[in-house]
């Protein structure tokens, strides 16, 4: 049966659920950890899930030592309270103290960095059939370029992920890894022999990501990467380029594009939970 969850990254977002669509809720961030959530809000988000009969879902994204030690607090703080939580991992560092110091204490969910997709929205054009078209050469002559359709494998290889290898589906399963997260490619997907279950993001596909932030040096004078005021809570920019056929949305340090889920797709794809970003994810 397919699960339908969606992802609240803040309190207000809260406004978005809706009790007869979703039965789980995702809390948390992916992507920076200056936007960790407080216990306190994370308290209240628990009693908000408790009084809506709904299963619950931490996100965790990718940190320092600094941020180890936040997340470690909110771990411990669960297994105090006895909560059961589902927790997603963006961190290798994370996963590694999941196992050694919670063994057991949560189910564990591959995050999207950590799974590495092909994530580049030009790469459905490159799968696809090309109409040759014309350059000028630096010698100022007019050329004719044929797009070369790569071959099958190179095809099958940017809609797989390095989970779909039994080894590593091995690996992982030691750590305690029990389903994986997962863009919505535009150029689709081959989950083929992955054992895991699987969760499918839409409408938002994370391109690239990196510690520093662009927007936490807005207003700096000097820029200073441990600096943050959170603006990219309060808007974000978007990028066009002809070459890229979607638009792409950069907030904080990281980008993404959107691609409409569907639906006829999902049973091909062996995937048990849709998690719905009803925002610009952080």
């Amino acid at each position: 049966m397919l699960e339908k969850a969606i992802h609240i990254t803040n309190l207000k977002n809260l406004k978005y659920f809706q009790k007869d669509k979703y039965r789980r809720l995702y809390w948390g961030v992916e992507f920076c950890q200056n936007l960790i959530p407080a216990l306190v809000d994370t308290g209240k988000i628990l009693r908000f899930v408790k009084e809506n009969n709904l299963k619950f879902t931490m996100v965790t994204p990718f940190v320092t030592e600094q941020g180890l030690k936040r997340l470690k607090e909110t771990f411990s703080w669960f297994r105090e309270k006895k909560i059961g939580a589902e927790v997603v991992v963006n961190d290798w560092g994370v996963l590694e103290c999941l196992n050694r110091e919670f063994n057991g204490s949560f189910e564990i969910a591959l995050g999207r960095l950590l799974v590495r997709q092909q994530r580049d929205p030009a790469m459905k054009s490159v799968l696809e059939k090309q109409p040759p078209f014309a350059v000028r050469g630096k010698d100022g002559k007019i050329h004719i370029v044929v797009h070369k359709l790569p071959d099958k494998q190179y095809q099958d290889g940017a809609r797989r992920s390095y989970v779909n290898f039994p080894f590593v589906q091995d690996l992982l399963a030691k750590f305690g890894v029990q389903r994986v997260e997962l863009n919505n490619l535009l150029q689709g997907l081959n989950l083929k022999g992955v054992g895991f279950k699987k969760s499918l993001y839409t409408p938002f596909v994370n391109i690239s990501t990196g510690r520093f932030c662009p927007m936490e040096t807005r207003f700096q004078k000097i820029q200073r990467i441990n600096v943050c005021k959170r603006e990219c809570q309060k808007h974000y920019d978007l990028l066009r380029k002809k070459a890229v056929p979607k638009v792409i949305y950069k907030r904080g340090n990281t980008t993404f594009y959107k691609n409409p889920l569907s639906f006829a797709l999902l049973k091909d794809y062996g995937v048990d939970r849709i998690v719905f970003q009803p925002e610009l994810p952080f």
